[in-house]
């Protein structure tokens, strides 16, 4: 019986994605360097790689999502050809992290399948009722998504966009509409001032998704705006607020996000946290300091990731506990806590999470290993 025989175009297929993940390797182990031995170095970094590649052609598609989206962190240009062949990926967010990442490496390519996505407009139904509801939810889930792809663009901030943008803006949903005019705005066109009224909406609701579309615009000149609401009757809003002022990342929101370190809610005081520890500022030091003595294990967490993020020294033992936590939230906030921290723990942590159950787990801890792998080794996470 003769031999098997892959067809061609599979052969073609396999080779050209192995040819691809090794022009990857090679770009990225050079740049290894540490205390643990050289080789075994490269043995964890090949190991991480490839895990990071073969989420790709993960079958769950919010880990396909998830292992795109990390390429633009890691900043490897060889990825390039990894991430064009993802934006033809058959899910759209697939598609949408690969475009960003893209963009992260000074590769344009994926603008286009974005404003494509966006352009699309869900057609309504026009026959009986039961098949009106389904064309309604598949409407709705379809508008999400160019939601997502309008975030996208307002992050890419490419002047390129605006016919595409003023265009879409008209769309009969409306979270379409708002998205579109927080991308206009982060271009330069103004256009949020339509929100300010909702920040007096009676529905709470209604105010903090003005209060989180106002966060994105990234404008210090709304804080302002946001102050009266920290003190809002419901405590979503008043986390909101937190979390708008995080988006912001302006050291001028520090004394608001010290009053939300004191509020009664819990989410509020891990939401002011959270933004404390996106104000790139030495100011906010202080802050995640205080939020260390917290008995809130998830906050103290959060403290840490934000000190580590400020270049403090930290104790990497708490993030090492709550990568073993059955809670992947938990786990992916220890990942980037580890990763912030740097460190042979947080190298040895990381290592392990490579075979977690989890395939989001896997994904983050490998591209956070491949980013620490390309420091020179330190204990600066090893002791506190």
């Amino acid at each position: 019986m003769a031999p098997y025989k892959l067809p061609v175009t599979r052969m073609q297929s396999f080779r050209n994605s192995a040819r691809l993940f090794f022009i990857v390797l090679a770009l990225a182990l050079p740049v290894l360097a540490g205390d643990a031995p050289k080789d075994a170095r490269k043995a964890l970094g090949a190991k991480a790689l490839d895990a990071l590649r073969s989420a790709l052609s993960h079958d769950d598609a919010d880990v396909r999502a998830l292992a795109a989206a990390q390429w633009g962190r890691i900043g490897n240009p060889a990825a390039v050809p990894l991430l064009e062949k993802a934006l033809k990926d058959r899910n759209p967010y697939v598609r949408i992290a690969a475009a960003r990442s893209l963009h992260d490496l000074g590769d344009g390519t994926g603008l286009r399948a974005l404003e494509e996505i966006v352009s699309i407009v869900p057609k309504s139904a026009k026959t009986d009722e039961t098949l009106a509801a389904v064309e309604e939810m598949r409407s709705v889930a379809r508008n999400k998504v160019r939601v997502e792809a309008l975030r996208a663009l307002a992050a890419m901030g490419d002047p390129s966009s605006r016919p595409v943008l003023e265009r879409v803006r008209r769309d009969s949903d409306g979270a379409v509409r708002d998205a579109c005019t927080l991308a206009l705005a982060r271009l330069g066109m103004g256009g949020v001032e339509e929100f300010f009224a909702a920040l007096e909406d009676p529905d709470p609701e209604v105010r903090s998704k003005a209060v989180r579309l106002l966060g994105e615009t990234r404008s210090p000149s709304l804080i302002a705006r946001l102050k009266p609401l920290a003190d809002d009757t419901e405590f979503a809003v008043r986390a909101a607020v937190m979390e708008a002022l995080g988006d912001i990342g302006s050291a001028d929101a520090l004394p608001i996000l010290e009053d939300g370190l004191a509020d009664q809610n819990e989410r509020v005081r891990a939401k002011a946290v959270e933004a404390a520890g996106e104000i790139p500022d030495r100011a906010s030091v202080a802050l995640l300091e205080s939020a260390r003595k917290t008995t809130n294990a998830h906050i103290e967490l959060l403290a840490l990731r934000g000190l580590a993020r400020r270049g403090e020294p930290v104790d990497a033992a708490l993030a090492e506990r709550a990568l073993g936590r059955p809670d992947t939230d938990t786990q992916l906030l220890a990942i980037e806590t580890l990763e912030a921290a740097g460190g042979s723990r947080a190298v040895g942590a990381l290592e392990s999470a490579l075979d977690d159950r989890d395939f989001k787990v896997r994904v983050r801890a490998a591209a956070a290993l491949i980013l620490l792998l390309r420091k020179p080794a330190s204990g600066k996470g090893d002791a506190r």
